[in-house]
């Protein structure tokens, strides 16, 4: 099943009763929302990053943040990026402290998608054991 977001109003920022397909609003330039998670070590001079796996409609094979995901339909932000943690890279979010940092007004053109994205931004600040990282293959390389 396509994964539903709901749809945002770009001047009040918030989201509406609308709920469409993330391809529909990719296709259209729709308004929805995503999360972003920044992690950093403790001592705060490494930033894990990830890459993204070739199959990715855009931007595939780039570096990013370390975990992003849009926030499903009706799902809370911290909820979407508890789950993003978890299947991205396999951690299990109760071990981690996050502290929302902002809301971003994001928009770009890759690939022939439109993309217009609220994005949440968290931070985890703590030592992962890069070891016990178990990346999603088909969002991460």
């Amino acid at each position: 099943m396509e994964e539903l977001v709901n749809v945002y109003d770009e001047k009040t920022e918030e989201k509406t009763d609308k709920i469409i397909t993330k391809t529909e609003a990719h296709a259209k330039g729709i308004w929805h929302s995503a999360i972003h998670i920044i992690i950093i070590n403790k001592e705060k001079t490494k930033v894990l990053l990830q890459k993204r796996c070739e199959a990715k409609k855009f931007f595939p094979n780039m570096w990013d943040i370390s975990v992003g995901g849009h926030i499903s339909a009706n799902e809370e932000p911290l909820t979407t990026a508890k789950r993003e943690l978890e299947e991205e890279l396999g951690l299990n979010p109760k071990e981690y402290e996050f502290k929302f940092i902002t809301k971003i007004k994001e928009e770009f053109i890759n690939n022939g998608i439109n993309s217009k994205e609220f994005v949440y931004v968290y931070l985890i600040i703590g030592d992962i054991n890069t070891s016990k990282i178990t990346l999603q293959k088909e969002e991460v390389s």
